[in-house]
This record gives C-alpha cells, structure tokens and sequence, in this order.
C-alpha cells in the first residue's frame, strides 16, 4: 500500500514534465512569433511611397512639307478657297503684323518665281493686302490655343513651302492652280491636329502619374494595417510567452514547497522513531 503513493507520484511526476516540454515548446513558439512579426512591424512600418516617374511631355513633331506636297496633289486641293475667318468681335489691332508682313513677302517672291502675272502694287495696296491677310491670320490665332506659336509656325512653314524648288516646279507645270491658301489650309488642320494629339499624349502622362501615386498611396497604407496588425499579434504572442513563464515559475516553486514538505516529513518521522 506504501507503493502506491509512490507509483502514482511518479505517474504524476511523468505526465507533469511531458505538460511542462508541451508547454517549453509553446513558449519557443511565442518567442520566436515576438521576433518574426517584430521585424515585420519594423519592415512595413519603415516602407514609404515611391514616386512616380514625373509626366513627359509629347515629343516635338512639326508639320510635314512632304505631306504638304502630297496634299496639293489631291482634287479637292488644287481649288482650295481661302479659309474663311469667323465673324470678328473686338477691333483690329496691330497684333502678327511683322508675321504676316513675311508672310507676304514669302508670296510676292514665290510669285515672281513660278512667273504669275500680277499687277504692280503701291505701298497702300501692299499695306492693305497685308492688312486684311492680318487681320485674318489674327482671327484664327484666337481660336483654340493657337496664339503666337501657331502663328511662327505658320509663317516659318508657309516661307519654306513657297520657297521649295518641288513646289515652285508643281506650280510651273500646272499641277497645282494655287498654292498660298492651300498651304494655310493645310498647316491650320495639321496644327491642330498635332496639337491635339499633343494633349491627349501629356493628359495620360497625367493620369498614369496620378493612378501611380494613388496605387502607392494604397500600398502604404496596406503596409500601416500590416505593421499595426504584426504589432498587435506580437504583443499577444509575448503575453502568452509571459503568462506560460509564470505558470512555469510557479510550478517549480509548488514542487520545490513539495519536495521541502516531504523533506519535513521525513525529519519529524525519524524524530519520533528516536
């Protein structure tokens, strides 16, 4: 009956150590949990947004001469009337006077070149030819976003067509009956086509820079949830690690006061047996 005591004592004492490696293995768990999400806390908590690469501009294209020749080729090319000027609003001013005044010059020199029959004109005529072409050229510059680019374009385009020896040559021969007002027929729609071409190109850099910033700004903030989640999960892990430390403190102090009761026992046994 002695052995009994003892037997399950020791039964005790066996499934107790089995309890505590169960619980030594959780606690490694818990601590190597601390460290893993810790590092995570510092790993997303330390990311920040990249920037986007910046928006590019279009790339420069201007209007084509070649495609200004084949132009006039076409039928409905060779007739082409002069552009009418929409209805003005505010009063003549001086404004494109110098580009106009080239423009005209441009003119009288590539008609004196493909030989036109044109009667000699004095300074007012002159002046009031270059008046009305101005006074033209300025109402189609308020149209859209043309303005003072458009017309150095126009001037510097219409100059080099005038003075193309192809074009002068396609003049000469009759293949084409007239060539000024095509030529700004022609520049005005390719203009405005590159330039709209133009801003459709630097309105997606926009939004491609403005979708890139917004998924960035996204992804920071997922970071923040990931990092503040990591932190909470190791501040439960530690405190599990804590909690089953305690247990474990605890439990080696109640079996040292066993052994330290038995101990007693023993000695006050052997007392009376004395």
């Amino acid at each position: 009956s002695a052995k009994m005591p003892l037997q399950t004592q020791k039964t005790e004492e066996f499934f107790l150590k089995i309890f505590k490696v169960a619980i030594l293995i959780f606690m490694a768990l818990a601590l190597v949990a601390v460290i893993v999400l810790g590092l995570n806390v510092v790993i997303q908590g330390t990311k920040s947004a990249r920037e986007p690469a910046p928006a590019q501009k279009a790339p420069e294209k201007d209007v084509s001469l070649d495609d200004l020749k084949k132009f006039l080729l076409k039928d409905d090319a060779k007739d082409a009337p002069a552009p009418e000027s929409p209805p003005k609003s505010v009063a003549p001013t001086l404004s494109y006077l110098e580009d106009v005044t080239q423009l005209y010059r441009c003119s009288v020199e590539f008609g004196k070149k493909v030989g036109a029959e044109t009667e000699a004109e004095d300074n007012a005529a002159a002046a009031q030819r270059v008046e009305a072409l101005r006074a033209q050229i300025e109402s189609f510059a308020k149209e859209g976003q043309r303005g003072q680019p458009w017309v150095k374009s126009l001037t510097t385009f219409t100059c080099s067509a005038l003075a193309d020896p192809a074009i002068i040559a396609m003049r000469k021969e009759g293949k084409v009956k007239s060539v000024f007002f095509p030529v700004l027929n022609f520049h005005m729609a390719a203009w405005d086509g590159i330039q709209s071409e133009k801003s459709r190109f630097e309105q997606a850099e926009r939004d491609r820079v403005e979708k890139e910033r917004m998924e960035e700004e996204q992804r920071i903030a997922e970071a923040r949830a990931n990092a503040v989640f990591s932190a909470t999960a190791a501040g439960v892990a530690f405190g599990i690690f804590m909690l089953l430390a305690l247990y474990l403190l605890g439990a080696k102090i109640e079996s040292n006061l066993r052994g330290l009761d038995q101990s007693l026992a023993e000695i006050a046994q052997r007392q009376r047996t004395l």
